[in-house]
């Protein structure tokens, strides 16, 4: 065999003697092979080490062709840390850090590889364009997740942190725990539902609703604990009419919309009153905890609608009729979810004879909450308020109204 020209000058400027040349071209080896080892730039000893392994094993060894050494990828990256560590955000530079407007492969392929023709099968994917899935700095929130983790079982003071409270107040603290917990669990299956069929361009996204599914766990299991931790147990279930926005989603974004952008804001909103209803100190930090999640569940929303009305051709058409069906379900569940209305109101009050107090404290939350939501919509460009929900809008005025 002989080298061809570019191999064997490519062999020179390596320094590979003539020696070790003539030797390779009376070897099985084939001159592709050849120029593999020039671009893995091994030194001449090297080069014939290999080359006596060559000659040991004629059969076999030349079937080595290090044909994966001839990527396409960019070469050279050097990845550097920055104040928190290497992270996803320091390691999404040059090309490895570039999104396309719409991945174009259907099977596993990572970001910044390439796929082989003789190896492509297509996988169950079908979310392709990025205005359906992205959000500015979704690595950030990532990693920000990652420091924040919180451990229910040890970072909750489980023996010194809970009141001896009045029986009505401990059920009414484990009926907001159980509603609270159920709709946690909603959240983690609708999440992993949608985390499959987006496609692998867009990882960064996939690794921040992998901690999104794992604070809803942890939500469950937070609440469920408290629950049964003081003897009130477990009360009555979640109406459920909230879920019909998630389960009923045709897009991802409209999944988002409903669970990231409206619910969480009212969910945060109450997480963030928590000092006003908690009874415990066990109690205050656990909300603030939770408060902490929603609130980078919340910023992800918000930054994903921002992006989709900014890059999809149809996005504030779609948002528009994605508010409007996740605020009647919202509505539907804080109207006739009667077990969390009550309880908030005893809890607000801490005194069945002040029920009275109770109702108005709940309805200034229910003030806020809408006044939050509506703001955060105006952050990203959409006047909300002459088409918000009418039921939203009388449950701000009467908590209890119906």
């Amino acid at each position: 065999m002989q080298l061809s020209p570019a191999t064997l000058a490519r062999a020179r400027q390596l320094g590979w003697s003539e020696d070790t040349i003539a030797r390779i071209e009376a070897s099985p080896l084939k001159d592709a092979t050849v120029a593999n080892i020039t671009l893995m730039r091994i030194p001449d000893e090297r080069v014939r080490a290999f080359l006596d392994l060559v000659d040991r094993d004629p059969e076999r060894i030349p079937n080595v062709t290090f044909n994966f050494i001839r990527t396409r990828s960019e070469r050279g990256v050097r990845a550097k840390p920055g104040p928190y560590g290497l992270t996803v955000a320091d390691i999404n530079i040059g090309t490895y850090g570039e999104v396309p407007d719409h991945w174009p492969y259907e099977n596993d392929t990572p970001r910044g590889s390439h796929t082989s023709p003789e190896n492509y099968a297509p996988g169950s994917y079908f979310i392709y364009d990025k205005a359906e899935v992205w959000a500015e700095g979704v690595d950030h929130l990532y990693e920000q997740a990652i420091r924040e983790r919180w451990v229910p079982a040890t970072d909750l003071d489980w023996d010194n942190g809970l009141a001896e409270l009045p029986p009505e107040l401990e059920k009414a603290v484990c009926q907001l725990a159980t509603i609270y917990s159920g709709h946690a669990l909603v959240e983690q299956k609708i999440i992993a539902k949608w985390l499959e069929p987006i496609s692998y361009g867009f990882h960064d996204v996939k690794l921040f609703l992998g901690t999104q599914i794992y604070d809803a766990g942890h939500k469950v299991e937070a609440l469920r604990k408290r629950a049964l931790a003081s003897g009130g147990g477990l009360q009555q279930a979640p109406l459920g009419a909230l879920y019909r926005a998630w389960y009923g989603a045709l897009k991802f974004s409209e999944m988002i919309t409903a669970l990231d952008v409206v619910y969480k804001s009212y969910e945060l909103t109450l997480f963030e009153a928590a000092g006003d209803f908690a009874q415990s100190d066990l109690e205050r930090t656990l909300f603030a905890n939770l408060a902490r999640d929603s609130r980078r569940h919340l910023e992800y929303g918000r930054r994903h609608l921002l992006w989709y009305i900014q890059h999809h051709p149809r996005g504030r058409e779609n948002v528009r009729f994605w508010l409007g069906r996740a605020e009647a379900a919202l509505s539907i569940e804080l109207r006739f979810s009667h077990p969390e209305r009550e309880a908030l109101a005893l809890l607000f009050a801490r005194d069945i004879e002040r029920i009275q107090a109770g109702i108005e404290r709940l309805r200034k939350l229910r003030e806020k909450q809408l006044a939050d939501y509506i703001a955060l919509l105006d952050e990203v460009g959409i006047d909300r308020l002459p088409q918000v929900s009418p039921h939203l809008l009388a449950i701000a005025q009467d908590p209890l109204a119906v």
